[in-house]
């Protein structure tokens, strides 16, 4: 009945389990005395003909008895909601912060819908769970033992009757539960392929409508929508069917221990203060039980939702991707461990990368073959070749977001592998080829939390040709920018933010990675003359189908079928006549 995973998160509220424990014992106090309160109060009135003098003091406890369980009620529900937000919002921030610190390629093998759906409504269901659910077990626990404990010491036929209808409800409950278990899951994929199919029309709506297709997108959209819609409606009926279910087995065990009890009064086996006592706390013992019903449908929406949570966790910290297919069988067989480390990198004589025998492998298929190549600190090398050679798997592994055996990436003599990683993304900036654009203005997307005086700044901005289009905005460089907002820029605006980024963020290793796509030839002169302004001593890695930016760089590694077939700077391999030459062509 209790999410292992969903009960160790509450650990961080220590109080949180003990008050809840508490409230239960208080409310089941409060209960047993409520009742015999008024079984006192009912018999001296209508059986003893008592006046009201003789039954103040009762109504008076019976009075404050309602007060201090409303007060204490009041303020340890509000301990749990706050508890239960907090437990929440750290399921949120660790799952966040997973996402922002793993592997992008890990990220991209998920929906972005699927993403958004579990920070957004997926963390509100799991809320229910720590305000709802688990103290509604804990209340039946608690209550449900002292009453019964209560009504043993009255007339124990009754409290036998109750211990053994009571297993009844559990019984319908957990049987009801396995099937809303699978609705829940289906009405969750659902939503997941809404969520995914939607964000992802609202991406290319432009590109949509210029194809003239928004319109067939609007039906699938209809079509997703009532499927999403029907699979609630299953989860609906059978939640109230479940709950008609239990009103009916708690009103019949109810009405057994009535039944018992009036039949023993009207042959004088029990007295009106005994039966009335029980015959009050009677619904209160079955009531916990119905209302745990309620509460786990909305415990089942919290354990799906943990449990996608769980699925993405595993395969985000899993190794897949992490190291080359080769090596990974060779060190399985020798029975190899991977060695983790916190070395910083020292910077003071430049960052120099060497890469001896890089093998990969992913999905059956090599991407790197034997690849054997050094940069040297302030040096500019190009990787070219067409599509598929694998560019991006090198870029990937020395941007550190690929991870490969050791012994075959070097940064500054040192294994790549055994290298803090937030100490390396310090020393790493990339401009990549799709950059994202945060919806903020323009200033604040380029600075990126760094601080820089505002004479450096505006040199940024006149250097990456960024003051061009900003000066044209009203606001200038405060312009707010981003998907949705009313400012649209062009994809070789995006450019010149990204590299302005970089240039702020003052790296040591620069990584364009096909920065120059989105920008024609005129602005292309923008990326050399950043390279010999801003990145003159620093080591720079470009990767580019468009020839024309790479001429002046020291070094040009051409790439090809997952093999390093030629390496030399322009002149050089324009002599020798090979496959840059025959692509220069």
């Amino acid at each position: 009945m209790l999410n292992k995973r969903l009960l160790k998160e509450s650990s961080i509220k220590k109080l949180y389990i003990p008050v809840i424990i508490i409230n239960a014992v208080i409310n089941s106090i409060f209960i047993i005395v409520t009742a015999a309160l008024l079984a006192l109060i009912v018999e001296g009135v209508f059986f003893k003909r008592c006046n009201l003098n003789k039954i103040n003091l009762y109504i008076l406890l019976f009075l404050l008895n309602a007060a201090f369980r409303f007060v204490s009620n009041f303020f340890i529900q509000k301990y749990i909601k706050d508890c239960s937000e907090d437990i929440k919002n750290k399921i949120k921030l660790e799952f966040f912060n997973l996402i922002l610190s793993t592997n992008p390629y890990k990220i991209k093998k998920n929906s972005t819908g699927e993403l958004v759906n579990i920070l957004t409504d997926g963390m509100e269901m799991i809320t229910p769970y720590y305000s709802q659910y688990i103290p509604q077990v804990a209340t039946v626990v608690f209550i449900s033992l002292m009453i019964c404990t209560a009504v043993a010491f009255v007339d124990r036929l009754s409290a036998l009757i109750m211990v053994i209808t009571f297993p009844i409800i559990p019984i319908f409950m957990a049987l009801i539960g396995y099937k809303t278990k699978e609705l829940n899951e289906k009405q969750w994929k659902k939503l997941n392929i809404l969520s995914s199919h939607f964000l992802d029309m609202l991406q290319g709506l432009n590109t949509l409508k210029s194809f003239g297709r928004s319109k067939i997108q609007e039906e699938k959209i209809y079509e997703i929508s009532e499927s999403y819609r029907k699979s609630t409606m299953e989860v609906l009926k059978v939640t109230f069917l479940s709950s008609l279910v239990l009103e009916l087995s708690a009103t019949i065990s109810t009405a057994v221990v009535a039944v018992g009890l009036g039949l023993r009064l009207v042959y004088g086996k029990i007295s009106f203060l005994h039966a009335f006592f029980i015959l009050v706390l009677t619904p209160d013992f079955y009531m916990p039980l119905r209302q745990l019903g309620m509460r786990f449908h909305s415990s089942l929406n919290a354990q799906v939702v943990i449990q996608k949570i769980e699925d993405m966790e595993k395969e985000l910290k899993s190794e897949e991707y992490n190291y080359s297919t080769y090596n990974v069988q060779a060190n399985k067989k020798k029975g190899c461990s991977k060695k983790k480390s916190d070395l910083k990198i020292d910077i003071n004589k430049g960052l120099n990368i060497e890469v001896k025998n890089l093998r990969f492998s992913h999905e059956f298929k090599d991407n790197l073959n034997n690849i054997s190549f050094t940069i040297n600190a302030g040096e500019k090398i190009a990787l070219v070749g067409e599509s598929g050679c694998g560019k991006s798997t090198l870029i990937n592994i020395l941007s550190g977001f690929l991870k490969v055996d050791d012994d075959m990436v070097y940064i500054n003599g040192i294994d790549l592998n055994s290298i803090n990683k937030d100490s390396y993304f310090s020393k790493v900036a990339i401009v990549p080829q799709f950059p994202h654009i945060f919806n903020m203005d323009i200033e604040n997307n380029i600075l990126m939390g760094n601080k820089m005086n505002n004479s450096n700044i505006l040199n940024i901005y006149q250097a990456t040709k960024v003051d061009l289009f900003s000066e044209e905005f009203k606001d200038k460089y405060k312009t707010i920018i981003g998907e949705g907002e009313e400012i649209e820029i062009s994809g070789g605006e995006r450019q010149r933010i990204t590299l302005a980024r970089a240039v702020v963020k003052n790296a040591d290793f620069i990584i364009l990675d096909e920065a120059t796509s989105a920008l024609d030839s005129k602005t292309e002169e923008i990326v050399v003359d950043i390279m010999k302004d801003y990145f003159e001593n620093k080591t720079v890695l470009i990767s580019a189908h468009r020839l024309n930016t790479i001429k002046a760089v020291d070094k040009i590694l051409v790439l090809q079928d997952g093999y390093l077939i030629e390496i030399g700077n322009h002149e050089e391999l324009m002599m020798s006549r090979g496959r840059y030459y025959n692509m220069m062509k």
